[in-house]
């Protein structure tokens, strides 16, 4: 029963789709299979334009980049504030994230009474 509905199924893509002398559509002979081939079609060249020619300015830097009023922001000196506040702006975290715990500083060390443990 599934495999007649298949079948049928398929004669019917292939009636609905005609294929053309560029273009063909095949089903293996137990109807398990629709194979299409259709290649590249060419497209005319009226319809074609020039890519747009690149502008590049000259300059006689080494460096490749232009030197900006936020690139040079990147070497002022900040305070920890604006630094936590530019690091959770670019990784989207919160502020705790870039807090440091002090009680961690002052934790004591004590020496482990075992050296295996």
């Amino acid at each position: 029963m599934l495999s007649r509905l298949r079948i049928n199924l398929t004669r019917l893509i292939l009636t609905r789709f005609q294929s053309t002398s560029q273009q063909r559509i095949v089903v293996t002979d137990d109807g398990n299979t629709i194979v299409a081939w259709h290649p590249k079609e060419d497209f005319p060249y009226e319809c074609t334009r020039p890519l747009p020619d690149e502008q590049t300015i000259e300059t006689d830097s080494v460096l490749k980049t232009t030197v900006t009023p936020e690139l040079l922001s990147i070497f002022n000196k900040k305070t920890p504030e604006q630094s936590r506040q530019e690091l959770m702006n670019i990784t989207h975290t919160t502020k705790h994230r870039w807090f440091p715990r002090a009680r961690d500083k002052r934790a004591k060390k004590t020496p482990m009474d075992r050296e295996y443990l």
